[in-house]
């Protein structure tokens, strides 16, 4: 019995227990509030039916740590099966990532009630102006292929907030701060802080602030490509 319970734990197992459909609330983290400059901290957390929470550790060693109900439940150095785990934490990386995006496929092909020929030509502006800024953060993306020494930090949220209960994608990557929220008139109200030289939460008042109408799934799409790049970029290798 005592063997067939720690069969049961192990990390394989965990991984296999780990289930983000199963989940209102979506966390995926890279390098987020490091007590060790030296460490890399990648996280994955789902609250729901089961609240859990992967952490994937590195400093000189690696190790793979697993909560439930915000309780360690087991951990493990990982060098003995490296290149397994390595593998079973990216996978659910973007399994996560993936679920949480999909949450609002039916929103995206619902539309909007009385949207009109003015908000598609604001929108298409909107849609020109995300373009351009996420151009900028996937320029300074393809510089981690050639730059070991940079350290991806970003952060992606998605599901019921927590604190208000309404339906959000938020992306936290470098200087901005984006958030979908997916509103009961069918509009998707998108607004993006720039918090450029003031740190994460330092901007008070949006850069842009927009209901979007017309060209949801246009909108949406810029998003998606940006979470798909920051999750190919911060990969565990």
């Amino acid at each position: 019995m005592i063997f067939f319970d720690f069969f049961k734990s192990s990390p394989r197992s965990l991984f296999l227990e780990y289930s983000p459909q199963d989940a209102n609330w979506h966390v995926i983290t890279w390098n987020f509030d490091l007590k060790n400059l030296h460490e890399r901290l990648w996280t994955l957390e789902i609250q729901g039916k089961n609240d859990q929470v992967i952490e994937w550790s590195k400093t000189k060693d690696e190790e793979i740590r697993f909560f439930r109900k915000n309780k360690l439940f087991r951990k493990k150095d990982v060098k003995s099966s490296r290149n397994e785990y390595r593998d079973l934490m990216n996978v659910s990386v973007h399994a996560t990532l993936k679920h949480g995006l999909d949450l609002y496929k039916d929103f995206l092909l619902e539309p909007y009630p009385g949207a009109t020929s003015t908000d598609y030509q604001n929108e298409m502006k909107a849609l020109q102006w995300i373009q351009a800024s996420f151009g900028t953060l996937f320029r300074a993306l393809d510089q981690f292929k050639t730059r070991p020494d940079l350290i991806l930090t970003a952060a992606v949220f998605s599901g019921l907030e927590p604190q208000t209960g309404r339906k959000v994608l938020r992306v936290m990557a470098f200087n901005l701060d984006i958030f979908c929220y997916f509103q009961d008139d069918m509009s998707l109200q998108v607004t993006i802080f720039d918090d450029k030289n003031l740190g994460h939460g330092g901007a008070k008042s949006p850069t842009f602030q927009q209901n979007i109408k017309v060209t949801k799934p246009q909108i949406y799409d810029e998003i998606i490509k940006l979470v798909h790049k920051i999750a190919t970029v911060g990969e565990i290798v």
